[in-house]
């Protein structure tokens, strides 16, 4: 298995890569090494909700409503992503301590049809919609939030790709699950990512 470790300095240097479109290190394909990680605890699972509507009259993304009614909406196929998302943990017996999400409603309603849990969590919310500031400490307590946990069975964090972006140099489409290993404090070890579309 390759395993990713990168700190915040090393993050800050390659992103810069990343804009000037220098190659960085392939992929991490899912296999059963990430399910037999996840069967024994204590991992960390960063997931991007599932997929969306399109079209006129679907939503705006940045908007955060709790009727939802204007908000960007999973899309039935995307409903039924992150069911199958939850099929497969039960299928492997994958214990789930916790399951924390942004509180917009595609990320909790991923969440409630994949784990059957709904739980908020401001640190999760969407990046695009805060001061570089906002964005900076957020991403600081995402950090802290993975290196620092300790639970015995596995912790589920549903969230956007901006999220993801600013913590991970993977690219992870709808339902894909990035796998994370704590390592104390801010530090975590990245895995590999398990795709949910191949």
């Amino acid at each position: 298995m390759v395993v990713k470790r990168v700190n915040r300095a090393c993050r800050s240097w390659l992103v810069g890569t990343l804009t000037l479109g220098l190659p960085l290190a392939g992929d991490v394909h899912a296999d059963e090494s990430l399910w037999r990680a996840l069967s024994e605890g204590g991992k960390v699972v960063l997931m991007r909700h599932s997929s969306l509507q399109k079209g006129s009259g679907s939503g705006d993304s940045l908007i955060r409503d709790p009727s939802c009614m204007q908000e960007k909406n999973l899309s039935g196929s995307g409903r039924d992503e992150a069911k199958s998302v939850g099929e497969r943990f039960r299928e492997k017996s994958i214990k789930v301590e916790k399951v924390l999400h942004s509180p917009y409603c595609r990320t909790s309603d991923t969440s409630k049809l994949s784990f059957g849990v709904t739980n908020p969590a401001e640190v999760l919310s969407l990046l695009q919609v805060l001061t570089p500031e906002q964005q900076k400490s957020r991403t600081e307590e995402l950090d802290i939030l993975i290196g620092s946990y300790t639970g015995e069975g596995n912790m589920v964090l549903v969230t956007h790709e901006p999220n993801i972006r600013a913590v991970s140099f993977e690219i992870l489409n709808y339902s894909d699950l990035l796998i994370l290993n704590p390592e104390g404090n801010d530090a975590f070890e990245e895995l590999g990512v398990i795709r949910w579309k191949k």
